[in-house]
C-alpha cells in the first residue's frame, strides 16, 4: 500500500509514522510512505497513493480544500482526515473521505481505521495508470479507459468520463498496458475491447466514438477481438 501523510505538526506526523511501522508488520504486509507538510506540497509532487492521511487545520491551504483539489486528480485514493475537533471532519462526505481520527491518535483507534482502509483499498484497487503531467502525475483506473489515441508526440487517454493528455508515443502506451488485453486496430489507436459497441467494415465504435481500422491491421484485429470474446471478454 502506498501511503501519504499530510501533516504540519511534527509530533502528529511522527506518531502516525510510528503506528504504520507497527501495524503493517503485524499483518505481514508491505507499504511505502511519503510525508508532506501541507496539501500544496502533496499536490505539487503527487505520485498516486492508495491512502492519504490529511490534517484539516494547516497553514497555506487547509486539509478540506486540499482534499477537494486532490479529488480533481485522483478519485480512487482512500482519504482519512486527522483533526483536533471531530466536527470538522463531518464535511468529509463532500470529498468522499473514508473516515477520520481525532488527535491525539490512540493506536487502538488507528488500527481499527486502518483495517477498514485496507479492505477499502482491496475493493477498489485494480490495474492503474500513472500519467505524467507538467505538475506531477495523475492516477487513473485502467478499467475505465476506453482507448488511447496518439497524434504526433501527444497521447490522449480517453476514459468513461474524462480525457487526459500527455507527451509520449503509442509504444509508451503499449508498454504501460502490456498483457492487459488492449487491441490495436490502427497505428493511432489502442482500444479496450470491453467498450467496443460494434464493428462496421473498417470502423470500430468504442463508447460511442467511431475509430478507423487500418486495412493492414483489420484481419489481425478481428482475430484478436474474436479470441477475446471466446475467452469470456474481460480486461
Amino acid at each position: 500500500m502506498r501511503i501519504a501523510i499530510v501533516e504540519d505538526e511534527q509530533t502528529a506526523a511522527d506518531r502516525l509514522t510510528e503506528y504504520l511501522a507497527r501495524f503493517f508488520p503485524e499483518r505481514d504486509e508491505q507499504y511505502t510512505l511519503a510525508r508532506f507538510g501541507d496539501p500544496v506540497a502533496l499536490l505539487d509532487h503527487y505520485a498516486g497513493y492508495d491512502l492519504v492521511f490529511m490534517d484539516i487545520e494547516m497553514p497555506h491551504m487547509d486539509g478540506m480544500e486540499g482534499a477537494r483539489r486532490l479529488r480533481e486528480i485522483d478519485s480512487e485514493t482512500q482519504l482519512i482526515f486527522v483533526t483536533n475537533m471531530a466536527q470538522y471532519a463531518a464535511k468529509g462526505y463532500e470529498v468522499e473521505a473514508l473516515d477520520f481520527v481525532v488527535k491525539p491518535v490512540a493506536y487502538s483507534d488507528f488500527a481499527f481505521k486502518m483495517k477498514r482502509a485496507l479492505r477499502a483499498v482491496q475493493r477498489t484497487t485494480g490495474r492503474e495508470l500513472l500519467i505524467p503531467q507538467p505538475s506531477g502525475m495523475v492516477r487513473a483506473n485502467a478499467r475505465e479507459l476506453c482507448y488511447v489515441e496518439v497524434r504526433g508526440h501527444r497521447l490522449t487517454y480517453r476514459f468513461l468520463e474524462r480525457a487526459i493528455e500527455t507527451r509520449g508515443t503509442m509504444d509508451d502506451a503499449e508498454r504501460q498496458l502490456a498483457d492487459a488485453g488492449y487491441l490495436r486496430p490502427h497505428n493511432s489507436y489502442l482500444i479496450n475491447p470491453k467498450y467496443i459497441d460494434r464493428v462496421d467494415g473498417y470502423t470500430v465504435y468504442v463508447h460511442g466514438d467511431a475509430l478507423p481500422i487500418s486495412h493492414p491491421r483489420r484481419k489481425e484485429f478481428i482475430a484478436a477481438l474474436t479470441e477475446w470474446y471466446a475467452k469470456g471478454g474481460a480486461v
